[in-house]
């Protein structure tokens, strides 16, 4: 399990609620596209570093704020040997390398090349560890690992990690014998906290509470769902996920609150917002277990 585990962004989180709630123009959705596209690659790299056996140390998702520059790392891996970086593409097809820049073969349009990106950010995170007080090497690597990606001309770096490279990489990490030490976890430990929430949300469009569509939707498919009993659950009949209704009901209420930040939750936002599939006493009574409640009568909210 990763010291930091990952975490869809909140602009994704925001973009499947505006795809299910709205009709979405097709910048927009290829703009969603691009989003969960990321996040696939993200896991990809996931999945290798969930099998290393090494004593390593891995956070997922940092954003940290160095010298005034904000700065998002993708995975960071401690080893005993120091700190690895990741910046992860997802990218797909044939492109080629000139002159340190990266371009699309078929329409020889400029990619920004993810070399700056990251060595920006190992030179930023460097500083910040030499801040804390510790002397760890920081190692960067920008890693493609989808396997339809072809890189033409690619320049004999080792940042660069193409999908054909990644084995031996890896390899390479996990034949690290050493271990970690206290001031290892301690960094770690200090990165955590030091990782803020992103409160900017790119590129998303406008949206309005009364133009979304209300309802419950299935956490899985995403379908809207109809049916409800007394029992504790509900299953979905597209896709047959089941979940308890408790878990519905908290799911949707943060839905409403992190799409409409500014507004309280109440019993009776919470029950439109859900179109009103499921009765105001039920829901009072899991907002109320789960949520803290402010003020009295009409005027309770939940925090």
């Amino acid at each position: 399990m990763a010291y930091k585990e990952r975490e869809k962004s909140s602009s994704l989180l925001i973009m499947e609620s505006l795809m299910n709630r709205s009709n979405l123009s097709k910048d927009e959705r290829n703009r969603y596209a691009y989003l969960v596209k990321g996040l696939e690659g993200e896991q990809i790299l996931d999945r290798r570093t969930e099998m290393l056996e090494c004593d390593c140390l891995v956070l997922n998702d940092l954003l940290l704020k160095i010298n005034g520059t904000v700065v998002q790392i993708d995975s960071l891996l401690i080893t005993a040997n120091g700190i690895c970086i990741y910046e992860v593409k997802n990218y797909e097809g044939k492109y080629f390398y000139e002159a340190e820049k990266l371009y699309k073969l078929l329409t020889k349009r400029e990619v920004m090349s993810p070399l700056i990106q990251i060595n920006r950010s190992q030179t930023l995170l460097r500083q910040l560890v030499e801040q804390l007080g510790f002397n760890v090497s920081v190692n960067a690597f920008v890693v493609f690992v989808n396997q339809q990606f072809t890189l033409y001309q690619a320049p004999p770096q080792e940042e660069l990690l193409l999908p054909t490279l990644l084995n031996e990489h890896f390899a390479r990490i996990n034949g690290i014998s050493a271990r970690l030490t206290k001031n290892h976890r301690r960094i770690a430990e200090e990165l955590k906290l030091l990782h803020m929430e992103s409160s900017i949300f790119t590129d998303i469009p406008n949206y309005e509470s009364e133009k979304l569509k209300r309802g419950i939707t299935c956490s899985q498919c995403g379908v809207f769902m109809d049916d409800f009993t007394r029992s504790w659950t509900c299953t979905c009949k597209c896709c047959g996920h089941e979940e308890l209704i408790s878990g519905i009901v908290i799911r949707h209420a943060e839905e409403y609150k992190r799409l409409f930040p500014d507004q309280k939750i109440t019993t009776s936002v919470i029950c439109k917002w859900c179109g009103n599939k499921l009765s105001a006493k039920r829901i009072w009574n899991i907002l109320h277990h789960y949520y803290q409640s402010k003020g009295k009568g009409r005027w309770t909210y939940f925090e």
